[in-house]
């Protein structure tokens, strides 16, 4: 259903290097759909495939919601918004813009309080001669800051500076669990760093009552090379969080038809 949630929004081009995508609610799913549809999206992004059917044996949902809020979801407001971020721009990568993003970060994560590091975000188009890396940074935020754009420019060639890394970082973890043909394609990355083109992209997933375009006029105006800009404007968006975390512990992609177990 992530395809059916969102579509473009009227804007104007600020021109240069920057161009400039607004994304909203398009009205098309119903709240309850909406909510599912994330809450699996953020449990599938922390939990492998039948990860907890080896920690359960013949326990309840509700065991396993105590256990997937303690041990998986970050407690903070500013950790969970963190990842819910990157959690929207994977899914918008891989399911509507159709990269590949071989990876999802967070089932790596040592702490849930605390953000795994590297790129945010690693989506790919291998069938490309060359390769083409389309490298987001993600911000979140439900209160206005006129200078993030700058800030998230700042981070993101930070990011730049580091991203064999990154690549490292997603051929390490596909090697461990397949398939074999992506290794391969970060293996050959690595191997001919001269052979592929590197995108330059930040997603916004920002409150929509606190959004104001000024944040992308400024932006344009440090932006030195071509940088595609997303923003996802959600109303209520800590609120929104919070629910959709909600949904999270507790669906049926963590409990089985009879509420017991882990689901796929």
């Amino acid at each position: 259903m992530f395809d059916r949630w969102l579509h473009s929004e009227l804007v104007q081009q600020p021109g240069g290097d920057l161009s400039y995508e607004a994304l909203v609610d398009s009205g098309r799913l119903s709240e309850d759909e909406l909510l599912d549809c994330l809450g699996r999206e953020v449990a599938r992004n922390y939990i492998r495939p039948n990860e907890l059917a080896l920690v359960f044996d013949d326990l309840g949902a509700p065991e396993v919601a105590t256990y997937v809020r303690t041990n998986k979801f970050p407690a903070t407001v500013r950790v969970r918004h963190g990842d819910f971020g990157e959690i929207v721009t994977g899914a918008l990568y891989r399911r509507v813009r159709r990269w590949c993003v071989p990876i999802l970060k967070l089932r790596w994560k040592q702490t849930a309080g605390q953000a795994v590091q590297g790129t945010d975000v690693l989506a790919f188009r291998f069938r490309e001669d060359p390769p083409v890396i389309a490298v987001p940074e993600v911000k979140t935020r439900a209160t206005r800051k006129k200078a993030l754009g700058q800030e998230a420019y700042a981070s993101l060639e930070k990011v730049m500076d580091r991203l064999d890394e990154s690549i490292h970082f997603a051929m390490a973890r596909c090697s461990e669990a397949g398939p074999e043909f992506l290794v391969g394609h970060l293996a050959g990355l690595l191997r001919r760093p001269g052979h592929r083109v590197v995108e330059r992209h930040m997603v916004f997933v920002h409150d929509t009552k606190t959004w104001k375009d000024d944040v992308v006029t400024l932006l344009a105006g440090v932006v030195q090379q071509r940088t595609e800009l997303t923003v996802v404007k959600i109303p209520g968006l800590q609120d929104f969080v919070a629910r959709v975390y909600k949904v999270a512990e507790t669906g049926p992609s963590l409990a089985g038809k009879n509420g017991k177990g882990a689901g796929q």
